[in-house]
């Protein structure tokens, strides 16, 4: 695949399931917080529109797979992208184990590449896939798997479904109706798709609003352990379509739930650890506080000035803090019968 142009390159889009009539059972649990249920298909649709126009950006042909609200047969959906000759077939899906909520720790969670089990050009995608949703929003990658699923069994390309969560997760079922998650994946997909055929990866046209950080302290460096994106802010969905490599070093000014704030007033997301060690700026130990004004010089009583000793002979006769009584005291000493005058600072 060298030298391969993105316009010479057809992609299918499948969101799986339908809205009319909505597929029986493709749906999560009751979610008490929102009050509804959540169709399989709602995730599965604004996905696909969402990499639909990615990939388009990006220079590529899309052909949706199953167009409108209702629920295309696989049959129907297989024998489209054959028709079509598309180069590669993606199908977008939203996991589901026993279809109720046992709670933190215990519920399914992550996301997976299901392919045929003849692996070839799907198992390279997959990977490569897999390698960029797992930059986003922390969840379990869950790997490839390798199945006998009848849209990826049938096709004659390349074929990936997608399980981009689990439905039965209450933390993952609300992913299911967050716009930026949505787009984060839509993005991640067609990330994959640009470097499985080695074409350059285009961003939103439109300019993404990065604010500078609010504090200019450096607050610590971080060190990249793989190749991270960048985020105009500290949301997913808004990325920039820059990446720091791995082994890049940056400094950190802001920290918020999770997010690090560069210099350039972008962000990256630490993914509990997994994208950067961060080294914060040592503390420094408080100075002792400074003198206001000069320590008071504390002088012997009587004396006007520093202390000296007078000795004469080796025999001391006094010690004199003003020069009038060191002077009076050595001109005695020199009348009389003397050999040494000594006079010492004390």
């Amino acid at each position: 695949m060298t030298n391969i142009r993105a316009e010479e390159i057809e992609i299918g889009v499948d969101d799986g399931h339908g809205l009319a009539p909505l597929t029986p059972g493709k749906r999560t649990p009751f979610i008490q917080s929102i009050g509804r249920f959540i169709p399989e298909n709602e995730f599965n649709k604004a996905v696909a529109a969402y990499l639909i126009a990615e990939l388009k950006r990006c220079g590529f042909k899309v052909v949706e797979m199953a167009p409108g609200d209702a629920d295309h047969s696989l049959a129907s959906r297989v024998k489209r992208a054959n028709d079509a000759k598309v180069d590669l077939f993606i199908s977008i899906h939203y996991n589901a184990l026993d279809g109720k909520f046992d709670g933190p720790g215990k519920d399914p969670e992550g996301f997976s590449a299901h392919i045929d089990p003849s692996g070839g050009q799907s198992e390279v995608f997959a990977k490569i896939a897999l390698k960029h949703l797992a930059k986003g929003t922390v969840q379990k990658n869950r790997g490839v798997v390798k199945q006998q699923l009848y849209v990826t069994a049938n096709t004659k390309m390349p074929a990936v479904l997608f399980e981009l969560g689990f439905m039965d997760n209450n933390r993952e079922a609300l992913l299911m109706i967050d716009k930026s998650f949505q787009q984060e994946c839509a993005s991640e997909l067609a990330m994959a798709v640009c470097e499985f055929y080695k074409v350059p990866y285009i961003g939103a046209q439109k300019p993404q609003t990065i604010k500078p950080p609010v504090s200019m302290v450096k607050l610590g460096t971080a060190k990249m352990l793989r190749d991270v994106p960048v985020y105009a802010s500290a949301k997913f969905g808004t990325q920039t379509g820059a990446q720091l490599k791995k082994g890049d070093v940056r400094h950190v000014y802001a920290i918020d739930r999770g997010w690090y704030q560069l210099f350039s007033g972008e962000f990256i997301p630490s993914n509990y650890g997994k994208n950067f060690d961060f080294e914060p700026v040592p503390s420094k130990k408080p100075e002792p506080p400074k003198a206001t004004s000069k320590p008071v010089e504390v002088k012997p009583v009587g004396t006007k000035g520093k202390l000296r000793r007078v000795i004469v002979d080796g025999k001391r006769i006094g010690s004199f803090g003003d020069e009038d009584n060191l002077e009076r005291n050595v001109l005695q000493a020199l009348k009389k019968d003397f050999k040494k005058i000594e006079v010492e600072d004390v």
